[in-house]
């Protein structure tokens, strides 16, 4: 994405055709809760090779196709292709700041009642409140100024946060304003999701990721019903992921490879010539912007195929449309199957099923350890059925529960529990009467952002998708009971 090339924004269709729902959106949201459910749950209905492709597809770009519709969303709710001013400019970004902070409180408060995953997943929705926070001064940006804040972002911003991390960890007087915020932050005392956790330090930190919800804005603003411009989107991507991934290698090749080790959140601070892979999770600038080529090819072919099939993909626009709904159940049945022992029974990698059947021996130095069955066990029964095919049950779910909550409710229960949130906190912030949201434009579209709040994350996971299912050989991809 270069200042150049990008299309100026169409302002000559009617204001009604403008903000006509964009059904391809909620395709694409699905798109990446499908990624979160393959890294959290297994791919279903595949085994084997294919299944450890998928996994690894997914991996680190179910995260960035979240964030990055973040970004759309919230040029949707800011006036699309035509940025707000006046009036309109203060509305929107009062009614962002208030959905970042419900989130960024959601977020911890979801954290916490999961603990329980320890380091197998990281709630990826406080991460999005701060991201949607530190969006508010870009709402009144054209498509071409947020193009330009986008490719500074991600050039910029993981090399800043490498910098400010290494003074961080070596400056006594840096590590003692960390620590006394730390000391007062309900975020970090909850569930070590504070301000810092947040921007620098934790798994999706903000000081990388931003740059991908500025590029969903930017794209946003443009005219995504005009085929030139998913055109030049999709062929743009292309381009970008390949000159991301290909520069990448050529570049750790040229230092004589990386160290044996995992970067996933952050690059570790020893090893700088981490900055120069593009290893999923790895808020690298070749990540980011590898990632963002994907998702520049991803967006054009949904909105096309729900342009030419949207009837018949009904069904997954949907449950895209409740991406934060799904996102949140999702955790709750990962925190369940960890605490039950069935997890390891859907097909894990060896060292972890082992750490998670090793009872009283289990090493309790590790860092944010998983709560594993502290005798060992394994579930039987129902409750193995339940845990050895929950890839497959829970992407049927998920659709189904779509189905029929949508078939009587507008939006999913999260999504308007935070959208009747903002509402309300807005009305009384501008001294207003509440009054009901239902059917305004500020509605639609404040649903939308909220279904693109989600984690994990897609990938909102630490277990490396690829290596999920790496277990050695094609008949270990599931567990012998399946």
């Amino acid at each position: 994405m270069t200042s150049t090339s990008l299309p100026a924004p169409r302002t000559g269709k009617p204001p009604a055709e403008r903000k006509r729902r964009l059904i391809g959106i909620d395709i694409a949201r699905f798109v990446a809760v499908f990624g979160m459910f393959n890294i959290h749950f297994g791919v279903p209905f595949v085994e084997g090779h294919p299944e450890i492709v998928v996994a690894e597809i997914s991996s680190g770009r179910s995260t960035a196709l979240f964030t990055f519709l973040a970004g759309v969303s919230l040029a949707m709710l800011s006036g699309r292709d035509v940025p707000p001013t006046g009036a309109a400019l203060r509305d929107a970004r009062l009614r962002i700041a208030v959905r970042a902070g419900l989130l960024l409180v959601f977020g911890v408060a979801l954290a916490k009642a999961t603990e329980a995953t320890g380091f197998l997943l990281t709630v990826i929705i406080a991460f999005y409140g701060l991201y949607f926070l530190l969006a508010v001064p870009f709402v009144r940006m054209s498509a071409r100024g947020l193009g330009i804040s986008a490719v500074v972002a991600a050039l910029v911003g993981p090399q800043l946060s490498f910098l400010l991390r290494t003074w961080m960890a070596h400056d006594d007087v840096a590590r003692g304003v960390v620590d006394a915020v730390n000391a007062v932050d309900p975020g970090h005392l909850i569930a070590e999701l504070g301000l810092f956790d947040l921007l620098l330090l934790g798994f999706y930190p903000a000081a990388s990721y931003l740059s991908l919800v500025l590029a969903g804005m930017a794209v946003g603003r443009l005219d995504l019903r005009s085929p030139k411009v998913r055109l030049w989107l999709a062929g743009s991507g292309l381009v970008l992921a390949c000159a991301s991934y290909w520069g990448s290698d050529g570049l750790v090749a040229a230092v004589g490879g990386l160290p044996d080790l995992s970067a996933q959140g952050t690059v570790p601070i020893e090893h700088p010539d981490w900055l120069l892979a593009h290893t999923p999770h790895s808020g690298t600038t070749f990540e980011l912007l590898g990632s963002l080529g994907v998702v520049l090819v991803i967006l054009p072919a949904c909105l096309e195929l729900a342009e030419r099939a949207g009837r018949w993909l009904s069904p997954l626009a949907k449950a895209g449309s409740m991406a934060l709904t799904l996102y949140a159940l999702h955790a709750g049945v990962m925190a369940w199957q960890i605490v039950v022992g069935g997890w390891p029974l859907s097909g894990v990698p060896d060292f972890l099923a082992k750490l998670a059947s090793m009872g009283p021996a289990l090493p309790h130095d590790i860092p944010d350890l998983p709560a594993f069955p502290p005798d060992g066990h394994r579930p039987e029964g129902f409750v193995a059925f339940l845990n050895i095919y929950m890839a497959e049950l829970f992407l049927a779910f998920s659709i189904l529960f779509a189905l029929v909550w949508r078939r009587y409710f507008a939006r999913g229960p999260l999504e308007a529990a935070v959208s009747e949130g903002v509402r309300w906190i807005v009305a009384k912030i501008n001294r207003r009467p509440v009054t009901s949201a239902a059917g305004t434009s500020a509605v639609g579209t404040s649903a939308a952002v909220t279904s693109a709040a989600v984690t994990s994350a897609a990938g909102a996971g630490r277990v490396d998708a690829g290596q999920r299912r790496r277990t050695g050989s094609p008949d270990a991809a599931r567990s012998p009971s399946r």
